[in-house]
């Protein structure tokens, strides 16, 4: 992203915030209030930008040192399935990277289930009309699902998939709620 600031950089930080906690997609859990009050700016005339970017690591300690030292992020370790706080003795981590106090990046571990086509690397998040819908068409396509589609509370629905030459990009269909 360009360090110039615009309306679009402003609405394109919001999105980033919203799609943190994107990790808990995959074990089931409840993102942050913080998340859900971002999520719910977002609507379908913002469907194509790239939401969030996230670092899938198979070592999460040395990704950490590694981009914080080389990018001068501060990194911010947080509960897998609660973002809002540290992660108790045990449980899974999400990393936050912060630059100047504002959240640019995620990273998460690469777990030695998920599908063969995952592998560590960078994954950016887009924002789609409807996830089940690129879901649909990617495999009529040819591409293939890593992640299918699944609701994480309060942030939206989200799936990873790869196209022709096997990149994954990750999908994002926000919440979207009215005022009131």
């Amino acid at each position: 992203m360009s360090t110039r600031v615009s309306m679009r950089d402003e609405a394109n930080v919001s999105r980033r915030h919203a799609l943190l906690g994107v990790a808990t997609l995959a074990a089931g859990g409840v993102a942050s209030p913080a998340l859900a009050q971002l999520a719910s700016g977002c609507g379908e005339a913002e469907t194509a930008g790239v939401w969030w970017n996230e670092l899938v690591a198979a070592d999460p300690v040395q990704a950490r040192a590694f981009y914080s030292k080389i990018m001068g992020w501060t990194a911010k370790v947080t509960a897998l399935e609660d973002n809002s706080r540290a992660p108790n003795p045990g449980e899974e981590e999400y990393t936050v990277f912060l630059q100047n106090g504002q959240e640019i990046a995620g990273l998460t571990k690469l777990n030695d289930g998920e599908p063969d086509a995952l592998r560590p690397g960078w994954v950016p998040y887009v924002q789609v009309a409807s996830v089940d819908g690129a879901v649909a068409e990617t495999l009529k396509s040819g591409g293939k699902v890593l992640r299918y589609p699944t609701d994480v509370a309060k942030v939206g629905r989200l799936a990873i998939i790869t196209d022709l030459a096997g990149t994954p990009v990750g999908l994002v269909e926000p919440v979207v709620s009215t005022p009131g």
